[in-house]
């Protein structure tokens, strides 16, 4: 099953829009860096915690996240604003097609969201910069 809808960054944001989305019907596919010996696991232990995110599908491995998702995906970033974000782009962009949309959840600056916005739609990927945290 292809999932509709894919949330990167399982911090106490990322959970909440998660468990948020998949109570309300969303198939869901949700990714947590893993990190030996400090963040393992993160993305198993999270739908493995509640009951609503049964349905969920959580991957440690970003191609396998991407993989798990219809097209044109609709990726909800929900990491530090920053230079995390310019690195996840940076991972994720090799696994994206033309089409596919990446929606910055955090409050990056406006200027950081322009030159996001050029560099991902160079590449034929829709980027919006939504802060929805903090």
């Amino acid at each position: 099953m292809k999932t509709e809808i894919g949330v990167i960054g399982l911090g106490v944001m990322g959970k909440s829009l998660s468990r948020n989305l998949a109570r309300n019907g969303f198939k869901l596919s949700v990714y947590n860096r893993h990190v030996a010996g400090f963040e393992e696991n993160v993305a198993t232990d999270f739908k493995n915690t509640y009951l609503e995110l049964e349905h969920i599908r959580p991957f440690d491995d970003l191609k396998m996240f991407v993989q798990s998702m219809e097209a044109p995906r609709k990726i909800i970033l929900m990491v530090n604003a920053g230079p995390t974000v310019d690195e996840v782009l940076r991972n994720l962009s090799d696994h994206l097609e033309p089409g596919d949309i990446v929606i910055d959840g955090g409050n990056s600056h406006f200027s950081d969201t322009a030159r996001r916005i050029e560099s991902m739609n160079n590449l034929g990927i829709e980027f919006i910069g939504c802060g929805i945290s903090g």
